[in-house]
């Protein structure tokens, strides 16, 4: 199976296609669904994806550029190193999916849900997530300043995770004797 540059596709169904250091550019894809497929290494320039699901597929080293799209899904899909570089996907929905080291620079993803996603090392730096909900991921390492996360939803843990990557910003409990420096004892 190979997708084509300019090519409009709809209700397309694609299970156990390798789909690996592929080119795709100017394409739409609208209520497809790949499952199981590999797209490692692949890159997609300027798509348009509305409705599409990515299902147990391997992600690894992925780029998606410049694309846009509206309810996009990843489930249980492996996307380390996966990159979304200025890509504009309005309700997103990460489910159970490892994202360990990947980059979404210069992207808007507005009312994005991360349910159960590694996020580890992940780099968020210049996007926008107003509406995001990241509550149960674990996001230890992540490379985001609070703007980026500006408008997200974060559970107590990860908000503690995040001010204390900033500035030198520390969560102490309260009845914590910070000692005569303001250095916690322990």
């Amino acid at each position: 199976m190979k997708l084509e540059d300019g090519e409009a596709n709809q209700g397309l169904r694609i299970r156990g296609e390798s789909l690996a250091a592929g080119r795709l550019r100017m394409a739409q894809l609208l209520d497809c669904r790949l499952t199981d497929c590999d797209l490692s290494n692949a890159e997609w320039e300027l798509c348009r994806l509305e409705g599409v699901v990515f299902e147990r597929c391997r992600l690894t080293g992925f780029r998606l550029s410049e694309c846009r799209g509206l309810e996009v899904a990843f489930r249980s899909c492996q996307g380390r190193y996966l990159q979304l570089d200025r890509c504009k996907i309005e309700a997103t929905l990460f489910e159970s999916c490892q994202l360990n080291e990947s980059s979404m620079m210069g992207c808007e993803l507005a009312r994005a849900v991360f349910t159960d996603c590694d996020l580890a090392g992940a780099v968020l730096s210049g996007s926008r997530l107003r509406g995001a909900d990241l509550r149960g991921c674990t996001i230890g390492g992540i490379r985001a300043s609070l703007d980026d996360l500006a408008g997200t939803v974060l559970d107590p843990e990860q908000a503690a995770a995040v001010l204390m990557g900033e500035v030198g910003i520390r969560v102490v409990p309260v009845g914590v004797d910070l000692g005569p420096a303001g250095q916690s004892s322990g």
